[in-house]
C-alpha cells in the first residue's frame, strides 16, 4: 500500500500562449460559407431555367423569322405583280396618248374627194408597236394627180405628214396610193365630228 500513491514530477516549463485567439466575428464565417453554397446552387438552377427559356425563345424567334421571311417573299411577289401591271398600264397609256383617232382622218379623206371622183379602196392601219404611225392606202377612180394632191392636203391639214409614199397610176384617171402617215403637229387636234357631220 505504500506504493499506491506515486509522486509525479512535471518537468515542463510554463509557456506563454503562441497566438491570439480568433475574433468573435469569424464565428459567422461557416454560416456565410453555407449561404454562399446555397446561393451558388440556387443561381445555377436559375441559370439552367433561364437557358432553357432562352432556347425556347430562340426557337420561337426562328419560327417568327421564317414566317416573316415568307410574308416578305409574298409581299415582294405582289409588288412585282403590281409593277408589272403598272408597266402594262403605262404601255397602254403611252399607246393611247401617242395614237390619234382614225375616224377624223377617214372623214377628211372622204370630204376631199371631188364630185366626179370616188374611193374604190381605203385602208388605215395602226401598229401597236408605234401608234404614231398610220399606214395609209387608198385607191380612187377619176381625178388623177389633182385629186391626190387635194387628198394629201386634207391629210396634212390634220397634222400628218406622208413618208415612203408610193403611187401607181391606173386607167382612166384611177390612182393607187400607199404611204406612212406620222403625226407631227401637236398644236392641231384631229377633226371632231358632230351629229351634223355624220
Amino acid at each position: 500500500m505504500e506504493n499506491q500513491f506515486q509522486t509525479c514530477h512535471d518537468l515542463k516549463t510554463d509557456r506563454p500562449d503562441i497566438g491570439q485567439p480568433l475574433p468573435r466575428i469569424l464565428v459567422l464565417l461557416p454560416i456565410v460559407f453555407v449561404f454562399t453554397v446555397l446561393g451558388a446552387i440556387a443561381l445555377n438552377a436559375l441559370f439552367f431555367f433561364q437557358m432553357r427559356n432562352s432556347e425556347q425563345a430562340t426557337e420561337e424567334w426562328k419560327l417568327k423569322v421564317a414566317e416573316e421571311s415568307a410574308k416578305q417573299k409574298e409581299i415582294v411577289a405582289k409588288i412585282d405583280d403590281i409593277k408589272g401591271e403598272e408597266r402594262r398600264a403605262n404601255d397602254v397609256r403611252d399607246w393611247v396618248e401617242g395614237s390619234r383617232q382614225i375616224q377624223p382622218l377617214a372623214v377628211s379623206i372622204a370630204r376631199s374627194m371631188d364630185v366626179k371622183s370616188s374611193i374604190a379602196e381605203l385602208s388605215l392601219l395602226r401598229e401597236s408597236e408605234n401608234p404614231k404611225q398610220i399606214k395609209l392606202g387608198f385607191k380612187f377612180d377619176n381625178g388623177g394627180q389633182k385629186q391626190l394632191d387635194a387628198t394629201l392636203e386634207a391629210v396634212n391639214s390634220l397634222g400628218y405628214r406622208s413618208y415612203s409614199a408610193n403611187q401607181t397610176a391606173g386607167k382612166e384617171g384611177s390612182l393607187d396610193y400607199h404611204a406612212t402617215l406620222i403625226w407631227q403637229n401637236s398644236n392641231k387636234e384631229p377633226l371632231n365630228l358632230t351629229a351634223n357631220d355624220e
